[in-house]
């Protein structure tokens, strides 16, 4: 089968000829024998072992063209003993600051290393700030400036690098997905994990107001992504899992949100995906209600999810990614130990079809190869329907 082909039929919980093997790269660097220079090779390098590949493109965003922003750092002091790094930003409407720790260590190196200058959206915000960039509403007038217009410009050129990401999907069989949208990520970047929940909780009205903002963007973004003619719109979800979040708070400010999402992209008739790699079974039953096609991603050792559980929730209605762990079961399993992953995420996710068997949640810099060749050695021995 088409390897796109296949990727669309098991997205739509459907048994292809075989399941599709997908690996998520975060700073891997592939061996030299895969090396690649660009999209083109990627696929071809993936697929030359058997390996199914998603292409990914997000709309162009920019500030409001009248905000200014003034960055500077604070040496460290007895009491802080780290640099801080400071922004603010003027915005027609009032001015929003945030200030984040900055540590130089060496081993934050290349991939991980955290950037000198704050960005207003980032996972080294929440553990390091030491002011977030939203505390209140005072601060949304100033924000709404900030969360990222469409930028007409540059539009055009990304309609033509998505034109040739579709036409190379056509020819070396892929799938198209778009990204870009941040959903209740934006709100614990802006706000903090304990900013944010105490809102939710203390000061309801704001929340549901920063959440209305963000999910005016992410709208808007669906709409680009559908012009753009992607297969599949993606969907953040790090931080909406149930680690955070009661079922409850979940149904009331997340979900009627990203149902919305998911039913734009339906009407167009795009897929719609939803990332969450822990805290995911208590909200299965919401998965299957907003019509989510594909989860990624299903993690039985750092996720705590049970397979069996999942499949029998979710198997025919929604089209899971995942079934093994990456951080510990490939960055420190033996062969033996990956090889009895990928058999029992094979045997209790296989059947029926509808599932895309991943490592949890990407590919490392530090993932050895050893173990990738071991998932896709085990893999071949089971993939065939």
């Amino acid at each position: 089968m088409h390897p796109r082909e296949r990727l669309l039929r098991t997205i739509s919980c459907e048994k292809a000829d075989r399941v599709p093997l997908y690996f998520r790269l975060f700073g891997f660097r592939p061996p030299e024998h895969l090396a690649w220079s660009n999209a083109r090779e990627r696929l071809e390098r993936w697929h030359s072992l058997g390996v199914d590949e998603f292409l990914g493109t997000r709309p162009p965003v920019s500030m409001h063209s009248e905000v200014t922003t003034r960055s500077w750092d604070e040496p460290p002091t007895s009491e802080m003993p780290y640099t801080v790094l400071h922004k603010e930003y003027t915005t027609p409407s009032g001015t929003i600051t945030q200030a984040v720790r900055w540590a130089d260590s060496e081993e934050e190196t290349g991939w991980c290393r955290q950037p000198r200058e704050v960005q207003l959206f980032d996972d080294f915000n929440v553990p390091r700030a030491v002011k977030h960039a939203v505390t209140g509403p005072e601060d949304l007038p100033a924000l709404r400036h900030l969360l990222g217009d469409i930028d007409e410009a540059s539009l055009a050129e990304c309609r033509q690098q998505a034109a040739e990401l579709k036409k190379l999907a056509e020819e070396e069989g892929s799938i198209v997905v778009g990204s870009g949208l941040h959903g209740t990520d934006a709100a614990i970047w802006l706000c903090g994990v304990e900013g944010a929940i105490m809102a939710a909780v203390d000061r309801p009205d704001f929340f549901e107001e920063l959440l209305d903002a963000i999910h005016y963007v992410d709208k808007r973004r669906v709409e680009v992504l559908i012009d753009l003619g992607v297969d599949m719109i993606a969907r953040r979800g790090w931080y909406d899992t149930t680690r955070f979040w009661s079922p409850e708070l979940y149904r009331r400010f997340i979900k009627p949100r990203l149902a919305e999402l998911v039913d734009m992209a339906h009407q167009a008739g795009v897929k719609f995906t939803y990332l969450m790699s822990c805290g995911v079974t208590p909200l299965l039953d919401d998965f299957i209600d907003m019509g989510i096609d594909l989860h990624q991603h299903i993690d039985p050792v750092q996720g705590g999810d049970d397979l069996a559980a999942v499949k029998a929730k979710l198997g025919g209605k929604v089209a899971s990614l995942g079934g093994i762990n990456s951080a510990i079961t490939l960055g420190s399993g033996t062969k033996d130990e990956i090889r009895a992953a990928v058999k029992h995420a094979m045997e209790v996710m296989k059947p029926g079809g509808g599932f895309i068997l991943s490592p949890v949640d990407c590919l490392f810099p530090d993932t050895p190869w050893e173990s990738v060749q071991t998932v896709i050695d085990t893999w071949r021995e089971m993939c065939d329907y």
